[in-house]
């Protein structure tokens, strides 16, 4: 009987402790999608994850039921297991030994490895041992309310802090986490489906690029001069395909503006008359001001300068635009 409750209790820490480490370490998106399907799982699982601070308290409060049970019986076995009293240890030294052969157990069987095993698999074993871990739940419901009472009492009177009442809020990168999961594991799924995905994640991504992300490099940019002729200007945008070239003063570190192509059915006289002025901004503005800037003033292309002032690089209006919803192609681009 003393072995079986030394196994139980090893197998119960293990589990308490385990359930603990797979909610932190669980995506909130993930529970939060479960607990919205209309199953009894669901239902048990809105019930444990709505309010976090209960639940861990109650998989803590278990931990330390089995703790103490096993420390009882494991002293009292490590007594009989290595006759310590026969050999006329002091009583100091076997305390010490007790301790220490029921530490390194308990540490490798019931914290160490069902931790990391929870971890790994945090979101599908809080899934499945659901069911018991609700039955804890609630059979240490009023334990558990009264612990967080006392602790809320001592945090407001005693250090004058405010009771923890946070909620389970999910991370940007949890929801990217779970994107990616969709988009990887949704075999034979519609393609709108994935599209709407793909989209919704590079929504999360694009507050968070800057200009010399997706800029594009100044050995790389196709320009003119300013005092180049309509025909060299002509022969640019046929050798390109591109709608709009970009123009400098001398060399490509003065860049003064862009033309665009429908501009050349204007009649101009040159290609200063039909220049658009060029926004000029550092390569570590974010992508989401500097859409703002070009929308507010009318313009599709800017220049990137680097820390010298010279040009890193030129964006437009597309290639911003194009890292929310993909490649945008025209009737220049191939399939």
């Amino acid at each position: 009987m003393e072995a079986v409750i030394i196994i139980g209790c090893l197998l119960l820490s293990a589990f308490f402790s385990g359930m603990e480490i797979a909610y932190v370490s669980s995506n909130k998106v993930y529970l939060g999608v479960e607990s919205m399907q209309h199953t009894l799982l669901s239902r048990i699982l809105t019930r444990l994850t709505q309010n976090p601070i209960q639940f861990i308290t109650a998989m803590l409060v278990g931990n330390s039921i089995a703790l103490v049970l096993y420390g009882y019986n494991m002293g009292n076995a490590i007594m009989r297991w290595f006759t310590l009293n026969q050999y006329g240890i002091p009583s100091f030294w076997q305390i010490i030994i007790q301790v220490a052969v029921s530490t390194v157990i308990i540490l490798i069987t019931a914290e160490f490895i069902p931790k990391v095993f929870f971890q790994v698999y945090a979101n599908r074993l809080i899934k499945v041992l659901a069911i018991p871990a609700y039955i804890f739940y609630m059979l240490f419901y009023w334990v558990t309310l009264a612990l967080i009472s006392i602790a809320d009492f001592i945090l407001v009177k005693v250090f004058h802090t405010q009771a923890d009442i946070r909620q389970a809020y999910f991370t940007r990168g949890e929801l990217g986490t779970y994107l990616n999961e969709q988009l990887t594991g949704t075999h034979g799924a519609e393609e709108e489906m994935d599209t709407e995905i793909q989209i919704f994640k590079n929504a999360l991504a694009f507050s968070s690029l800057r200009a010399r992300d997706i800029m594009t490099p100044r050995d790389e940019i196709a320009a003119v001069e300013i005092s180049d002729s309509l025909e060299v200007l002509k022969q640019h945008f046929i050798a390109t395909d591109y709608s709009k070239i970009a123009v400098y003063n001398n060399n490509i570190d003065g860049l003064v503006g862009y033309v665009h192509s429908f501009s050349l059915f204007k009649n101009p006289v040159g290609i200063a008359a039909i220049m658009v002025p060029i926004e000029h901004t550092p390569e570590t503005i974010y992508i989401k001001d500097l859409l703002d800037i070009l929308t507010r003033k009318r313009k599709s292309m800017a220049v990137i300068t680097n820390a010298h002032g010279g040009t890193a690089g030129i964006i437009t209006t597309e290639d911003i635009i194009e890292q929310l919803f993909g490649e945008i192609e025209d009737e220049h681009d191939d399939d």
